[in-house]
């Protein structure tokens, strides 16, 4: 089974209790035995990130402290450990890893050692392991054309665009009269292109990039490579990952991305052949691929309605589609909590399921489950107070509301629903001064927020009708 990229959330109880032992230990300047205690925590669990960010950090101290004689020795020591693993690599892949972390911890400067501890996680289907290694031989060594051109390959069945751009880039500015070179520039441009879109907000590496060939004189070039149209690039990328399928390239994140790259261009059945490919490989169910795959039938389903509607179809046969592609997703969702009953994340989508469906018991109990999650905390416990809004029981509806209100420190979209659906709740309960109050707050922020421009004009149109009832009533 394939390696999986681990947070701290995510390791079991006892390797969160050596990795909380190897900080207070590494704290205290015992390096060596901090060294020891982090090696086997990888090797227990190799997706580990922290702690092989951490025992990398730690063994690159040790070797800085080392004189010429001991980095000699350390040298010398680490070739044993790296022929063992290599004689494994084939049959006990993960033993070869062990090992090749036993030769890291003793020469953190060894290419050989990276060397092994990359064909080990290709081996293993553990591409973040193989960047890893490779992406410490480029830092070593960025003059050396063959580990860009490996680790360009490994980024680019990672769908990291930008990092396949930049080496491209080098590789081709060495090269400007070599087709090949070029070739792989504009695909690599391709992928980074489909990346931005994702980026954006935040900066975009690729502009990064773009920036930095700028500097270098290498503008023109950027921008000629990058003036594609996005269906252009999507389709050149399927053309290159298919041509690996048809080498014989079984890598899982290569496929995975050509899968995605097949959903974009709604190509939805070969994405799910693809998928379940995915499936079938790694021997399990991975709860994103089975989101993918529902996504791609519900694509499909919408597809056909739209169909029926264009051919004017019975409304019944409408309907039959609508009800079957909602049984799906009840299923798949039930499903997921099935077989991750412990991911709140799973649980937090089953829950909102449920409330798109109008099962309000149903989605309460999924709900006070997954306000565990922290990324879903604060939209889960207003999804709470709108479920007991639902059953007309206001007051703990409120109280909901203003527990999530108040952990809430900035007006943004995520307040102002849940400032909404308290002052939807407060008007249900005959409190409109206090709808108001909510409403005032959106509106001062966003006047086009739902329909608060409406509610409260209705508001004052009641409270200037009564004004003149009282004026009447006074004057009679």
């Amino acid at each position: 089974m394939p390696i999986a990229k681990k947070t701290l959330s995510e390791v079991s109880p006892a390797i969160r209790s050596a990795f909380q032992k190897a900080q207070d230990v590494l704290s205290k300047n015992s390096l060596e035995y901090g060294i020891e205690l982090l090696k086997e925590i990888t090797k227990k669990d190799p997706g580990f990130l922290d702690a092989r960010i951490m025992l990398r950090k730690a063994e690159k101290t040790k070797y800085s402290h080392m004189n010429i004689v001991q980095k000699i020795l350390a040298h010398i020591l680490s070739i044993p450990p790296v022929l063992k693993g290599g004689a494994l690599i084939a049959k006990k892949p993960l033993d070869a890893l062990g090992l090749a972390e036993d030769a890291l911890a003793i020469n953190i400067a060894s290419p050989l050692a990276y060397g092994l501890l990359a064909k080990a996680g290709a081996a293993l289907d553990a591409n973040f392991i193989a960047v890893e290694a490779y992406e410490a031989l480029v830092d070593r060594d960025p003059k050396n054309e063959a580990n860009l051109r490996k680790l360009a390959e490994l980024y680019e069945a990672d769908g990291q665009g930008a990092k396949v751009l930049h080496i491209r880039q080098i590789i081709a500015a060495k090269y400007p009269d070599n087709l090949e070179a070029q070739a792989a520039l504009r695909a690599a441009a391709a992928l980074a292109t489909m990346e931005q879109g994702k980026w954006n907000e935040s900066g975009s590496s690729v502009a990064k990039a773009a920036a930095a060939a700028k500097k270098k004189g290498g503008d023109k070039q950027v921008r000629d490579d990058r003036i594609i149209r996005a269906e252009e690039d999507v389709r050149e990328m399927i053309g290159v990952y298919e041509k690996r399928v048809a080498n014989g390239d079984e890598s899982i994140d290569m496929r995975r991305k050509l899968a995605e790259l097949y959903q974009r261009d709604k190509r939805f059945n070969d994405a799910i052949e693809t998928y379940n490919w995915l499936v079938k490989k790694m021997g399990t169910l991975d709860p994103t691929i089975d989101k993918a795959i529902e996504a791609c039938r519900i694509e499909l389903s919408d597809l056909r309605i739209k169909e029926l509607k264009d051919q004017n179809a019975p409304q019944e046969e409408i309907d039959k589609e609508i009800k079957a592609i909602n049984d799906y997703r009840l299923e798949r969702g039930e499903e997921r909590i099935r077989l991750y009953p412990n991911d709140t994340l799973i649980r937090y989508d089953l829950a909102v399921l449920y409330w798109e469906f109008q099962m309000v018991d149903k989605a309460l109990e999924q709900f006070q489950i997954a306000q565990r999650n922290p990324q879903k905390r604060l939209s889960a416990i207003v999804y709470l107070g709108r479920c007991f809004a639902a059953k007309k029981q206001y007051d703990m509806a409120v109280e909901q509301y203003d527990k999530a209100i108040e952990e809430m420190p900035v007006m943004d979209k995520e307040k102002m629903n849940a400032i909404y659906h308290l002052g939807v709740t407060c008007e249900e309960m005959g409190n409109d001064k206090k709808a108001m109050e909510c409403f005032k707050q959106i509106y001062s922020a966003n006047v086009n927020y739902l329909d608060v421009a409406k509610r409260m004009d209705a508001y004052y149109a009641r409270i200037n009708a009564a004004r003149e009832k009282e004026k009447e009533t006074a004057q009679g």
